[in-house]
């Protein structure tokens, strides 16, 4: 891309600003903002070439990295070759590749322009380094938000080194957690950070319960090996990022950076709390404590760390006040919602366990022949907590409690037995249609699990489709290629559902191995009287045909909508003027009324 050479003064600025990082990190934030400057591309050509120290590279709105230099290469061990095209993701532990470290981070940059980088990294070796670095956004001359940059330095032996010449001094002899002292400088770094990026940063003030009890009855030696197990105990539920102290007593504290919501934050106290109510065994003894805890936030409660912690302390408070071994928020609002979403979670815990669910079908007929071609098994669920929930909502509280895939694959089985009964009763000549969520298929154990499931119920592969929605495709495309690709091989269908309601529907059609796509119900509003919208549905239908893929239409609901759709050959259709979804039993009952033709 051509540019204006940068000035002498300009050039000055950027070198120095470059170099005075190796001192100081926080003068990273004058080189991004420098390197935003399109005058000092070449400039960063040069920097390219030449940088041992720092590993600097780029990559595209996908995460894919598009361009590395030779530092990255000297630290990270990949070389441009090895690395070009690849996800930046696999220089991410395995940890964080879990709780989509890499993700967050580019969302963080969309949302504040930077977000700043302080953890372990892989190296192509899979050994473990520590680094720190920044990652900004890469924009073209107008403006355009086109990939990222990172800069980032391998920092273990500066860490390694620091962490034994200190270790005495900011450790806690007892627990061999961090102590007040080391706590204080560690927080006020993290609390200009929060304060900086705008990044939530949670403070979990903790108090041991009946703490007090175990010193009077046991002694003094029991209470600190109490303390010694509650503070390992508390250490493994933590991520790589997090920091926990002990300030004194029982007292001990833990710094959530980083923290993407309130229930995040909502979550690590639930666990924390959980190890601290599991029975302690001292001397051959259980003892039985508990623990209870204060939240408060930076930046939304206060950026300074003494009022933090009086806001924490009064969150605290209020959580023993309450019956203790329980948390509370230091704001009213976070902490109503944030326990309101953990009210939500096991109520949603106990409806799974209890099998408070329902399938319901909801039939696909062929337009060549008004024959019923399909049927979709529907999630219900019959919990009253939930009465008022529209199902798509549990779906996605159940997603976020990771609670999806024993869901999933309930309807699955559900579904498969239904299916071998409607056969059994001769109804044949249709497939079922299940919906899998993203876990399921990026796990390389749901293909096994499925034909043993088909072999169990005596069913053909040919019988089942598999349906994934337009908005777990990026994911699927990333991670579960592998496993639709085994799912086809092995006689399955897989359809792709509420198709055009994402960015990419074309770039999904070319990626994934699909057999049909289901045009969202949002496509049929005002057809066939809105020309526009007609134009589109035709495109969709063309587009289908050239690529020998099926279209299935969703919501149909009148014979206007149903003949226009006929006109333009869309294979079969599915909505409320064939059917609404039914229960079983009434679903046998109208199959074998003949269910309603489409003409």
């Amino acid at each position: 891309m051509a540019s204006t050479l940068p000035s002498h003064n300009k050039i000055v600025f950027l070198i120095s600003a470059f170099h005075s990082c190796i001192a100081n990190s926080r003068r990273l934030e004058n080189f991004m903002d420098a390197l935003n400057d399109s005058s000092a591309v070449s400039l960063l050509n040069e920097i390219y070439n030449s940088t041992f120290d720092y590993g600097i590279f780029t990559i595209d709105l996908e995460g894919r990295v598009t361009t590395w230099n030779v530092g990255a290469e000297r630290i990270i061990g990949f070389s441009q070759a090895e690395i070009i095209g690849q996800n930046h993701s696999v220089i991410f532990t395995p940890e964080d590749r879990r709780r989509d470290e890499p993700g967050q981070e580019m969302q963080i940059v969309q949302a504040t322009g930077r977000a700043e980088d302080y953890r372990w990294h892989l190296r192509k070796d899979g050994s473990r380094f520590w680094a720190d670095g920044v990652l900004t956004a890469v924009r073209d001359d107008s403006g355009r938000h086109t990939g990222y940059l990172k800069i980032l330095r391998d920092i273990t032996d500066r860490k390694q080194a620091e962490s034994e010449v200190h270790r005495v001094a900011n450790s806690d002899m007892l627990t061999g957690l961090a102590n007040r002292y080391a706590f204080e400088t560690h927080a006020i770094e993290l609390i200009a950070i929060a304060a900086r990026s705008g990044q939530s940063l949670g403070l979990h003030l903790i108090d041991l319960d009946r703490f007090k009890q175990v010193n009077d009855s046991l002694g003094h030696h029991a209470g600190d090996v109490v303390l010694q197990q509650a503070a390992q105990r508390m250490r493994k539920v933590l991520r790589d990022s997090d920091f926990i102290a002990r300030l004194g007593g029982d007292e001990f504290v833990v710094l959530q950076p980083n923290m993407s919501s309130m229930q995040a934050g909502a979550d690590l106290a639930t666990r924390l709390i959980a190890v601290l109510t599991d029975t302690f065994v001292v001397d051959g003894r259980e003892v039985s404590i508990g623990g209870s805890i204060g939240i408060a936030v930076c930046p939304d409660d206060a950026c300074d760390l003494d009022q933090l912690m009086k806001k924490a302390d009064l969150a605290l408070y209020r959580a023993k006040a309450d019956g203790k071994g329980r948390y509370h928020y230091f704001t009213e609002q976070l902490d109503r919602t944030a326990h309101a979403r953990s009210r939500e979670i096991v109520e949603l815990r106990r409806a799974v366990q209890k099998k408070e669910f329902w399938v319901e079908y909801q039939p696909q007929v062929a337009f060549s022949n008004g024959q019923t071609v399909g049927l979709e098994a529907l999630l219900r669920c019959s919990n009253p907590f939930f009465s008022s929930w529209p199902v798509e909502d549990v779906v996605n509280l159940a997603i976020e409690a990771g609670l999806m895939k024993n869901l999933s694959f309930w309807v699955l089985r559900e579904a498969c037995e239904q299916m071998r009964k409607w056969k059994d009763d001769g109804i044949s000549d249709m497939k079922m249609c299940v919906n899998l969520c993203s876990q399921d298929l990026t796990d390389r154990a749901t293909p096994d699990y499925i034909e043993a499931l088909i072999a169990e119920t005596r069913l053909q592969p040919g019988d089942l489709e598999i349906e994934l929605t337009e908005r777990q495709a990026l994911d699927i495309e990333k991670h579960g290629l592998e496993v639709l690709h085994a799912l086809r091989s092995r006689g399955m269908s897989i359809a792709l559902d509420d198709f055009g309601t994402g960015y990419s529907a074309l770039s999904h059609l070319r990626n994934l191995p699909v057999t049909a796509v289901k045009l969202d119900k949002s496509f049929l509003i005002g057809i066939p009287g809105d020309v526009q919208g007609c134009t589109v549905v035709r495109a969709v239908m063309d587009l289908s045909r050239a690529l020998g893929l099926e279209v299935v239409a969703e919501g149909v609901e009148t014979a206007d909508q149903a003949a226009f759709l006929k006109e333009y050959d869309c294979t079969s259709l599915q909505g409320f003027l064939v059917s609404h979804p039914l229960r079983a039993e009434d679903m046998t009952t109208w199959l074998f009324d003949g269910g309603k033709t489409v003409h």
